[in-house]
């Protein structure tokens, strides 16, 4: 049975209060300190937490039966989509 990935909304709120980015989380969990270095992802710009007053990405998507929200900042967002993905901004 095959997981179907289908977003759902995706909005850009500023955070109310400092929490963590879900972005780190992916990229860090996701791949090796090895993998992260042939990518050119410095572990040390990456950003852990978004900041109180800071914009941000909410997404929510549906994975087979659940549902899924993140929270990414932009700038681990642009990592996972120009490194790990390969998008490129036109």
């Amino acid at each position: 049975m095959s997981k179907t990935f289908e977003l759902l909304k995706r909005t850009y709120p500023v955070s109310e209060f400092d929490r963590s980015c879900d972005g780190y989380e992916y990229i860090m969990n996701n791949s090796t300190a090895e993998l992260r270095q042939a990518l050119g992802i410095n572990e040390d710009e990456l950003q852990s937490v978004i900041q109180a007053g800071e914009k941000y990405i909410y997404q929510v998507a549906k994975e087979g039966n659940k549902f899924k929200t993140m929270c990414l900042c932009f700038k681990n967002y642009e990592i996972i989509r120009t490194k790990i993905f390969g998008f490129e901004d036109e």
